[in-house]
């Protein structure tokens, strides 16, 4: 909430240091947003955001407190979106950076979190999930490097340690489950092997009675 409240502040003096009328509306949205979000209402101050990028798509702020209450509801993927754009619009945005991150790291948990045993997902779901938190260990580097001397280094360190500890599981994982998938199909190949010469076999001890009958 911090983070959000911080945010909404910048927001502001953006919006009435432009002193553009159009913005007055993008200002009440904005407003009507931050009041939402307070109460819990995320769904609310969502739409208000919306709105509020329907007058002025260039508001880089309205795009990451977008991105923020996308993020509180869970649609990650669309907290990826509204932060690649205010990247597009300020390049040097570190809160965009972060929230990208954090974003990127529940989508990665996505892929796993649906079975208690891991050795239930599939090759496709482990190779994504490994692609995914390698994308997300990926971002929080790049923050770090943006924003050394964050007070929350150490928190982002330990996340990126437990992502690559877990990329590493699952990479064995992967591994132990692909040699097992290989020594399979070749059983499958010599079981299809040994019916095949059987069933020639047997066809030519059927082609020699006849003969012998003959």
């Amino acid at each position: 909430m911090k983070k959000i409240l911080l945010l909404f502040t910048i927001l502001s003096v953006s919006v009435i240091t432009s002193a553009c009328i159009n913005n007055l509306a993008v200002q009440e949205l904005n407003n009507k947003a931050e009041s939402y979000m307070d109460k819990g209402d995320t769904e609310a101050a969502i739409c208000r955001l919306k709105a509020s990028l329907d007058l002025d798509d260039q508001m880089f702020q309205t795009h990451y407190n977008l991105a923020v209450a996308y993020n509180s509801v869970g649609n990650y993927d669309g907290a990826v979106n509204e932060a690649n754009k205010v990247l597009e619009l300020k390049p040097d945005f570190k809160d965009a950076m972060y929230i990208m991150a954090v974003a990127k790291e529940s989508i990665a948990y996505q892929v796993i979190e649906q079975v208690e045993d891991a050795n239930e997902l599939s090759l496709d779901e482990i190779a994504d999930f490994n692609n995914k938190a390698s994308d997300a260990v990926d971002a929080y580097n790049k923050y770090l490097v943006s924003n050394p001397s964050s007070s929350e280094t150490d928190q982002i360190n330990n996340k990126i340690t437990e992502l690559n500890n877990k990329i590493k599981e699952y990479t064995d994982l992967y591994d132990n489950k692909s040699l097992e998938h290989d020594e399979q199909i070749q059983e499958d190949i010599n079981g299809e092997e040994e019916n095949q010469e059987q069933q020639d076999s047997d066809s030519s001890d059927e082609q020699n009675n006849v003969e012998e009958s003959d």
